[in-house]
Formats: C-alpha cells, sequence, structure tokens
C-alpha cells in the first residue's frame, strides 16, 4: 500500500477514538489534503475528522493531540472556497489599508470597518492582490515577527516580505527568523526598511499611519502592535488605564517617514487581530506601475489565528 494511506489510517483511528463526546473546542478537519501536500495539525482538546476529510495519495498528513504543556498556534484549515478570507473560532483576517470597490467577500469577526479608497481609478480596478503566505507554512507554530520594505518614495514601493519565528511552548519566539518569498518585487531599486521584534513580543495587530490627512489613499507606513502571550491568551490588547506597565507596545514605522511630517499631527488607524489571536500570515494589495517598474501599497491582509494554550 502507498504510505499515505497508511499515515491516512492511522489519523482516522485516533481521531474516532478523541471524538466520542467532542465539544466546539475540539479541532474538526473535513477538508481535502491533495496530493503532494504536506499538513501538521494539533489540538490539546481533540481531532475530528468530519465528512469531507480526505488525505489524497501522495500527500502528507499528521494529526495528533497536543499533550505538551504550553503555547502554541490554532490551525484550523482555511476553507477551500474563502481561503484567505476565512473566518471561524481559531482563524480570521485584518485588513490594514483602503479597500477598492470590487475587492472580494469582507466577513470577519474582527470588527474592523472598511474604510473604502478614494484615489483608486474605480472603472478599471487595478488593485491586485499576491499570493497569500502563512508562517504555518514555515513553522509548526509560525508568527509573523518582522517585515521589510524596499521604498522608492512615498506611497511607491519596489518590493514587499515578512519575516517568520516559531512560537515555544513558554510563549516566546524562537531566536532564528525565516524571511518569507517576496509578495511583490518590481525593477526599480529602493531603499531597505526593516523592523523586527524581540521573543517576548507577539504581533497582534497593524498600526496604520495616513500622511494625507482628510483622504483615503495608497497605504502610507505602519507599525505592528505587539504584547506578551499570557496577556493576549486572555483577551487583553492593551495596558490597564493610568498604570505603571508598559507590556503592550509596537514598533518602529515602515518605511520611516519624512521628518517634515510630525507625528503628533498623524492620522492613525488600529487593525487589531480579534482576543486571544495573533498575527500568522500576510498577502498585499497594491497597484502596479503601467510598465511594470513599482506599485503602490493599497492594503495588507493579516491572518490571524487564535493563541492556544494547554496548561
Amino acid at each position: 500500500m502507498h504510505r499515505s494511506y497508511f499515515r491516512f489510517i492511522s489519523i482516522l483511528v485516533t481521531s474516532l477514538g478523541v471524538a466520542a463526546g467532542v465539544e466546539a473546542t475540539e479541532l474538526t478537519l473535513k477538508q481535502t489534503v491533495a496530493a503532494g501536500a504536506e499538513a501538521f495539525y494539533d489540538h490539546h482538546e481533540g481531532i475530528v475528522l468530519a465528512d469531507g476529510f480526505w488525505a489524497q495519495a501522495g500527500s502528507d498528513v499528521t494529526a495528533t493531540i497536543h499533550q505538551a504543556t504550553g503555547y502554541y498556534i490554532d490551525k484550523t484549515p482555511l476553507d477551500a472556497k474563502d481561503k484567505q478570507y476565512t473566518s471561524t473560532d481559531g482563524r480570521a483576517f485584518i485588513v490594514a489599508g483602503c479597500v477598492p470597490k470590487n475587492l472580494p467577500i469582507f466577513s470577519s469577526p474582527a470588527g474592523s470597518v472598511w474604510v473604502a479608497c478614494n484615489d483608486l481609478d474605480y472603472a478599471k480596478d487595478k488593485v491586485v492582490e499576491s499570493r497569500f503566505i502563512s508562517c504555518l507554512d514555515l513553522f509548526r507554530n509560525g508568527m509573523v515577527s518582522g517585515a521589510s520594505i524596499k521604498e522608492i518614495n512615498n506611497r511607491t514601493w519596489e518590493s514587499f516580505r515578512f519575516s517568520c519565528k516559531d512560537l515555544g511552548a513558554d510563549g516566546k519566539l524562537t531566536s532564528s527568523a525565516r524571511k518569507a518569498d517576496f509578495l511583490f518585487d518590481y525593477e526599480r531599486e529602493g531603499t531597505l526598511h526593516e523592523v523586527s521584534g524581540s521573543e517576548i513580543e507577539l504581533f497582534y495587530g497593524i498600526k496604520e499611519y495616513e500622511n494625507s490627512p482628510n483622504t483615503r489613499e495608497a497605504l502610507s507606513g505602519f507599525t505592528f502592535l505587539h504584547g506578551p502571550a499570557g496577556l493576549i491568551e486572555s483577551g487583553e490588547r492593551s495596558d490597564p488605564p493610568n498604570s505603571s506597565t508598559n507590556y503592550f507596545r509596537e514598533t518602529g514605522i515602515i518605511p520611516s517617514y519624512p521628518p517634515g511630517i510630525p507625528l503628533v499631527n498623524m492620522l492613525t488607524y488600529d487593525w487589531m487581530c480579534p482576543p486571544t489571536m495573533v498575527l500568522t500570515g500576510m498577502a498585499i494589495g497594491h497597484n502596479p506601475d503601467k510598465k511594470g517598474n513599482d506599485t503602490r501599497p493599497i492594503y495588507i491582509l493579516g491572518e490571524c489565528r487564535k493563541l492556544l494554550h494547554n496548561p
């Protein structure tokens, strides 16, 4: 028999054994894993194989009951139809920036308000969305840990990519980061801007800095919002009022702002993952130059996944 068949039978028996008396908190799998694909699923409450789950021959699928204590990331599969727009109890998305009129579905529990762009050619709708990349493709419990941008000038970029780190059981990120593939990379040479977080800084949102007051134009600059695992798990996303602690902060702004624009006068927008969720992947919507030399960033679509904890 094929190796994948043996592996699939093993998963099926384990999962059916766990499924007795199932609760909504367990991870339910009901998708098809394509031939050649790798998938890893774990959950401390249990894993259920529902109608519709199938691991095709040639796939490499592992499903385990997470018995180790500590933190890890929800691995609810993407919906086959909604894909990067999937919204479940364990997976959601946010959009930082403005949204073209004809952008596909936006029905996320994040509670964000989609703001329409006012400087795009709606008739031609040139905005394209890059392919979506999740840090779970790079690490078993991967999270966004930084970003790299090559900026040609204000609101015009050459390239954009982000980096990931693995989440340890202690709620800290491992020290070694890996850069995801470019979400876009054009020909004109820009200036590199990078930002990253420390091992205790779990990103849970994006703060947009707008440098064109009273308008909604292309994405100008942003920071990552971050905080410690223990407080994010409990649903906190800001320090208590009048508190002397300073657990929740933000990274530096990327790209850096022109010195003639005082940050105190900047309009900002907070695009935060739902409580208890962290930032685990991205796509970016952008408006390419007709000649294909550069592009304007319009919005960042961020993947949010639930921070799980096995006590």
